[in-house]
């Protein structure tokens, strides 16, 4: 992709859901391996207190917004709207190419509890991908453990939910290693998208608690809000 917009000193993609999926389609039939990162409002707030992480994720072929608030960060850079980008709809794209051509996908998530949530949330939409992975344990959460995961696998699709600061460093160190043809750095944005359709047990719907349930579950919420507080007013402060 070639337009980008400078969003707090790091480049993200302008790329609709058509583009950035056909895009992605494309690095997947090709034969050397290529990194997209879906930014949220913490991966800004974390760069901003950083050197040189910028050109680390800049490294990516794709750098894509993951959140809404992003999305309407970069509109606001811009001073006007551009051309939509869904993220369940690039999914859409993605996976129904995988499922048509028996694409591998393998998913790493931080804890047992969202890697189940994740998995499950994916088979209800596309119950014909082929889906495994593994997910980080107290046992061994390594760098060289994850790495070596995904290499027993060797996967079309590597999708890795993990938190943000691990996420860089295995990009930073470790992106080479990785053996994988298409590599998506998604963040909490799958796991949260998942708790937001989850059922919500009885119990606490009939309390009319729902939505006070979902948001208590999703990962860091109260850090994504103030992060996203952050970003907003830091971005009309350079504007």
């Amino acid at each position: 992709m070639q337009d980008r917009v400078r969003l707090l000193g790091l480049f993200v993609d302008i790329a609709s859901t058509n583009d950035a999926g056909e895009a992605s389609i494309r690095y997947l039939e090709e034969e050397c391996s290529k990194s997209i990162y879906f930014v949220n409002s913490e991966t800004l707030i974390l760069l901003q207190a950083s050197d040189d992480q910028e050109e680390v994720l800049e490294s990516c072929s794709m750098i894509l917004p993951g959140t809404a608030s992003v999305s309407a960060g970069i509109d606001e850079v811009l001073g006007n709207k551009r051309d939509p980008f869904f993220l369940e709809s690039y999914f859409d794209m993605l996976f129904g190419y995988a499922v048509e051509n028996g694409s591998e996908v393998f998913l790493v998530a931080g804890s047992e509890s969202q890697y189940n949530s994740v998995q499950e949330n994916i088979h209800e939409k596309w119950s014909y991908l082929t889906l495994s992975g593994t997910y980080l344990s107290d046992q061994d959460s390594s760098y060289e453990h994850i790495v070596n995961e995904i290499n027993s696998i060797a996967p079309d699709i590597l999708i890795l939910a993990l938190n943000e600061n691990i996420q860089i460093e295995l990009l930073k160190g470790y992106r080479e290693l990785m053996n994988a043809s298409l590599i998506l750095y998604t963040g909490n944005v799958l796991y949260n998208k998942a708790v937001s359709e989850a059922e919500v047990p009885e119990s606490i719907e009939k309390l009319g608690f729902g939505n006070i349930y979902k948001w208590f579950h999703k990962d860091s919420s109260g850090k994504n809000l103030f992060n996203n507080i952050k970003m907003k007013f830091r971005i009309k402060r350079d504007k």
